[in-house]
């Protein structure tokens, strides 16, 4: 199909990338193994079938040609020069505490971190302090950044709005009756959830409080917000994942699921992936009040709590990291384990996987901190058998 549209001919892939993997020192020494379809004499032979039937124009893995096409995750920016260099650009010292989380701005002009009772706004170049934003009284549990617009919910049942560009704090968010556990914000409105069993829906602009989302019977532990559809998905300890239309103030769909942590979800159209604490992951379609359709789990399951999952889009294809060692690729569609990505060390964890449009980058932390962090990049664009 190739020749007869005339794009032009293209020698055929070479063997060395796959060679690469298997033999390759550093990799076997960090115990790190980037998982194969298939050996080299396996692809050898597959070379030669492909060659005979198609010449030229090779036919590409099915998941690998959707995951090439689609447009992924942008958490790590399109530079992703700045992730792999083997020392760290700046140290940010400060904090009185331990740093619960941080965010970096859209135009990448800002580092945001929280700790203690303090917010810090750093410049990214220079890694000079730019901001102490003060006046939270107890610990920083959550943020959410959007623009030069920041929130930051605390132990201190109250929620804050700054401006990170001239340190002020624009309005104090009161009126939850305890901590608040989780956030998130789209510019113009606020979501959060606390240990008061509520959600709220805020307006940043104002202040004001639009909704107080009720049925939860214990604390609100994740969120998960759509705009532009007006959905919220909330995780609690009381095993339930509720379904909110934030304009109206209502529940749409209540998925009761066993499972109490959830550290994870992804919702894309009608589907709901939400990973638990207990190594597996639950598919659902949160139409006509909510519906579990698939479990991913099984033989070629996590054996460990799921840490981080990215659903690829409009590709049905979900790649899910564990405290097992290991990132694995699933077929959300069809329920289906797909293969392993990555194998690292018992002494190491992957705690977090985010992806541009051809690279998955995999981000290792040995568990005992006697060693650097070390970052996986693999090119699915790369030439291969």
């Amino acid at each position: 199909k190739c020749l007869e549209k005339g794009y032009v001919k293209f020698d055929a892939p070479s063997f060395r990338f796959l060679g690469g993997w298997a033999t390759n020192r550093a990799n076997k020494e960090a115990g790190i193994t980037i998982v194969s379809h298939m050996d080299l004499q396996e692809a050898q032979q597959n070379r030669r079938e492909r060659g005979i039937a198609y010449g030229q124009c090779y036919e590409r893995s099915s998941w690998k040609a959707t995951m090439n096409m689609t447009s992924l995750v942008y958490k790590f920016t399109q530079d992703l020069s700045l992730l792999v260099q083997k020392m760290p650009a700046f140290t940010l010292t400060g904090h009185m505490g331990d740093v619960w989380m941080s965010e970096v701005s859209d135009d990448g002009k800002y580092i945001v971190s929280g700790s203690a009772r303090t917010v810090r706004v750093w410049c990214r170049q220079t890694g000079v302090q730019r901001h102490v934003l003060q006046g939270h009284t107890r610990t920083v549990r959550c943020m959410g950044l959007h623009g030069t617009s920041l929130v930051s919910g605390s132990r201190d049942q109250t929620l804050r709005v700054w401006d990170i560009v001239d340190g002020k704090c624009l309005h104090i968010l009161t009126g939850h009756l305890a901590e608040v556990r989780c956030v998130q914000f789209d510019g113009k409105r606020v979501v959060s959830g606390a240990c008061d069993f509520t959600v709220k829906v805020w307006n940043v602009q104002t202040g004001e409080c639009l909704h107080t989302l009720t049925g939860h019977t214990k604390p609100v532990e994740s969120l998960l917000f759509e705009p532009e559809r007006d959905l919220v998905v909330s995780g609690s300890k009381d095993k339930t994942r509720r379904v909110w239309d934030v304009r109206r103030g209502t529940c749409i769909a209540t998925l009761v699921t066993h499972k109490s942590s959830c550290f994870d979800m992804q919702l894309r159209r009608n589907i709901l992936v939400s990973c638990y604490t207990s190594s597996d992951v639950g598919v659902w379609d949160i139409r006509d009040g909510g519906s579990c359709i698939h479990r991913l789990q099984g033989v070629n399951g996590h054996t460990s709590s799921i840490v981080i999952s990215l659903q690829l889009y409009d590709s049905g294809l979900l790649v899910t990291s564990s405290n097992d060692g290991s990132v694995k690729l699933w077929d959300v569609n069809k329920g289906t384990f797909v293969r392993d990505l990555v194998r690292v060390q018992a002494a190491s964890c992957i705690w977090d996987c985010q992806a541009t449009g051809t690279l998955l980058v995999c981000a290792v932390e040995p568990r005992n901190g006697t060693e650097d962090g070390k970052l996986i990049l693999i090119d699915f664009d790369a030439s291969y058998p």
